[in-house]
């Protein structure tokens, strides 16, 4: 199964903060057999 990661924070489009969310759950997701296809970044409104 793939999975898509979507994550909210402006900072995050930005580059103001570094997202590590994606590296650290590929691979608890690949222990389950599931693949993170695509990650996706949206603002958060403020």
């Amino acid at each position: 199964m793939r999975i898509e990661l979507i994550t909210t924070g402006s900072e995050l489009l930005l580059g103001q903060v570094l997202n590590s969310h994606p590296g650290y759950l590929s691979g608890r997701l690949a222990l389950l057999g599931l693949e993170l296809a695509r990650q996706t970044a949206v603002p958060d409104g403020r």
